[in-house]
Parts: C-alpha cells; structure tokens; sequence
C-alpha cells in the first residue's frame, strides 16, 4: 500500500524526486569513497551501511522514475557516481588523506561498483514491486 502511493508521487513530481537522486548519488559517491572501501585507511563499517541505506533510496526513486529501463540507471549510476568522486578528487587533490585510494583500480572500479550497487538494487525492487503489485490486483 505505502509504496503505491510513494511511487505515484514520484510520478507527479518527477523533477524534484530525479534532483533528490542526483543529489544524494552525486554527494555520497564524492563523500563515501574513501570511507567504504575494506582495506584502505579511513574504513568505517557505520559509513558503509549509511551510504548503502541512500543508495537503497536513490534506487526506488529510479523504480518510481524509470519504467524498466535497466541500461539508462546503470549509465546514469556511473555518470553521477564518476563525477561525484572527480569532484571529491579535484577538491582535495594533493591532501594526505587521499594518498592511499590514489591508484587506478579504485579511480574505475569505484564507480563501476557503485553504478552496478544501484542497478541491481533497482532490479530487485523493481522485481518485487511488480509481484506485490499483480498480487494485491488479482
């Protein structure tokens, strides 16, 4: 029931809600990057349940918004997730703190594992939104 009427609101109110997204995927990918990789300095597993409880949120906005259209999140996942940690980057180039996660593995991989975190987020809240709503029709 909730989440019927969330999701209609998303509909009505595309802007804000697709705004909302790109604001939390931009923010947390540019704050979370050095605090949710395991094994580098900084690891905080408190962090890591915080970003991954607004990727959660950012996903079922994306199933609000976008009607089974798997390619264009993941795309739109890295693009965001990619400028959030160039963003980061650019702020605090040369800073100590960033001396560790400065190799190129974690420049691609970072995003690419967070681009595919949501969309398969996505997918499973897609999935189960579709059984819960053919099953509550029937």
């Amino acid at each position: 029931m909730f989440e019927k009427q969330f999701y209609s609101h998303v509909e009505k109110s595309t802007k804000v809600f697709l705004s909302i997204s790109i604001i939390i995927i931009l923010l947390f990918s540019g704050i979370s990057f050095t605090f949710v990789i395991p094994g580098l300095k900084g690891f905080d597993l408190f962090f890591t349940f915080i970003t991954l409880l607004m990727y959660f949120m950012a996903a079922n906005i994306f199933v609000g918004l976008f009607k089974d259209s798997v390619g264009l999140v993941f795309v739109i996942c890295l693009c965001l997730s990619s400028l959030g940690m160039g963003w980061r980057l650019w702020l605090e180039w040369g800073e100590f703190s960033l001396i560790e996660h400065a190799n190129l593995i974690v420049y691609v991989g970072y995003p690419i594992v967070k681009a595919l975190m949501i969309t398969g987020l996505y997918r499973i809240i897609r999935s189960v939104y579709e059984k819960n709503s053919t099953f509550v029709s029937s």
